[in-house]
């Protein structure tokens, strides 16, 4: 295939991909957080009363304050659309990212490029939560985003033997700043990735003649970073409100046992696929000075995965959702290794077949999947503006306690959180409070949807 013709094929899968996650984007309403969220910057009488609100939030809550004032701005746009928009673009924009880090690969690589959107799309457990919800967009995947562009800004300016001047540093410092004020786990290993790298310029040396100035703004700025968001007085307060059954050593082991489970539930595919290309790379290297030659950012990459996952062990509680960054790691591993892999055995024609079989056959699985859990997608939501356009209806009438529908069992598709943030039949739950003082209502209470007969 002629260059100019993949370019062609290569633009048109990265216009499929964003055309794609808009369409479930607007089929995604909004939910759960959304809606407290989108209460409190109701409240606020300019733009500017955006960052008052997320001082206080910042005092009483979590210190991402990055993804929050992000989230606001959305929030504050009112319109949902242009958050659909954006959210398909960072997607894409993830995907590109990934693509770039692939250290072998041709101009245009149409194949990798397609494996990347695969894994993105049908092996990232939490896509529900880190990509189809506006709050957990803005903390997983816009978040995720930002550091991904962090590190490949970083790792191509370190690749190149150019002096970079103080504009440069400076640029870096707020880069690694906002880097380092997105994500626990993941800023973690960014400050991980960093501090690898200039060790390694002063290991070759002994000393830090290698080391540019601007890494050391750059590692400066994530650390200050890193810190003002784990210093959030709200970390501490929700820490303390947290239960464990054990403490001590055992609570550690039981962290540590449910964190080695998120893993083995959620990425065992893609580590098999990581283990596999390793073994592939290692057996066609043959020594190991020549192995880690090839393969050392893809083995950085995996070291990466496991410290941003473990990194969990340090909180009492974790969601599937905090797991998106390590997600990405290995996802950027797993192309890397596919890369190289396709690269070393480019002569055997029956592996080059292999391999464009397998992503040509995922391509079909995904293109049913989205038809199937997109029609599902938009039977949610269909349920949801029935709902929404019920209690506003009864918003207007004096009955302060009202029944409303939970949604059918039927349509339940690991594209959608809905379900997870549905309405319960008991009235103190915390979501069925949040409805209830969204509308003005005194209670909301679940009831099956099949019993159902107001509308």
């Amino acid at each position: 295939m002629s260059e100019k013709l993949r370019q062609r094929f290569f633009y048109v899968a990265v216009f499929i991909n964003f055309i794609m996650v808009a369409g479930y984007q607007f089929l995604t309403p909004n939910m759960s957080d959304d809606i407290i969220y989108g209460d409190r910057v109701s409240e606020a009488g300019s733009f500017f009363d955006l960052f008052a609100q997320e001082y206080e939030h910042y005092m009483t809550h979590i210190g991402r304050t990055i993804a929050h004032i992000l989230l606001r701005i959305f929030l504050y746009i009112g319109n949902k659309a242009v958050f659909n928009v954006a959210a398909a673009a960072v997607f894409v924009a993830v995907s590109l990212l990934i693509y770039i880090n692939v250290t072998c690969r041709k101009d245009y690589d149409v194949r990798l490029y397609l494996g990347i959107v695969i894994m993105m799309w049908l092996f990232d457990p939490c896509i529900s939560n880190s990509v189809f919800w506006e709050t957990g967009a803005c903390n997983y995947m816009f978040t995720g985003a930002i550091m991904l562009a962090f590190l490949t800004v970083f790792r191509r300016a370190a690749g190149s033997e150019d002096r970079r001047g103080a504009g440069f540093a400076a640029g870096m410092f707020l880069f690694g700043l906002m880097a380092g004020w997105c994500n626990e786990n993941t800023s973690g290993a960014v400050i991980l990735y960093v501090m690898i790298i200039i060790f390694t310029r002063w290991q070759r040396e002994k000393s830090f003649g290698k080391v540019q100035p601007w890494m050391i703004t750059a590692l400066i700025g994530n650390i200050i970073g890193f810190v003002i968001m784990i210093m959030s007085p709200g970390n501490f307060s929700r820490a303390e409100s947290t239960e464990e059954e054990h403490t001590g050593l055992l609570a550690l082991a039981a962290r540590f046992l449910k964190i080695t489970l998120n893993i083995k539930n959620g990425y065992l595919i893609l580590v098999f696929a990581f283990v596999v290309l390793t073994i592939a790379i290692a057996y066609r290297a043959g020594a190991f000075d020549e192995f880690k030659k090839r393969a050392g950012w893809m083995m950085l990459l995996g070291v990466l995965f496991i410290a941003t996952c473990y990194a969990l062990i340090a909180v009492p509680d974790s969601q599937l959702r905090t797991y998106y960054g390590a997600g990405l790691f290995l996802m950027m591993a797993v192309a890397e290794g596919f890369g190289l892999v396709v690269s070393m055995y480019e002569s055997e024609a029956a592996f080059q077949i292999a391999a464009s079989s397998i992503v040509a056959l995922y391509c079909i699985f995904l293109a049913f999947t989205y038809v199937e859990e997109g029609a599902n997608l938009a039977r949610i939501k269909r349920e949801f503006d029935e709902r929404d356009a019920y209690l506003t209806a009864m918003a207007q009438t004096d009955d302060k306690v009202v029944e409303v529908p939970m949604l059918r069992p039927d349509w339940e598709t690991r594209f959608s959180m809905a379900y997870e943030s549905d309405l319960t039949e008991d009235k103190f739950n915390w979501l069925n409070l949040s409805y209830s003082e969204h509308y003005g209502f005194y209670y909301c209470i679940g009831v099956d949807r099949e019993s159902w007969t107001e509308y």
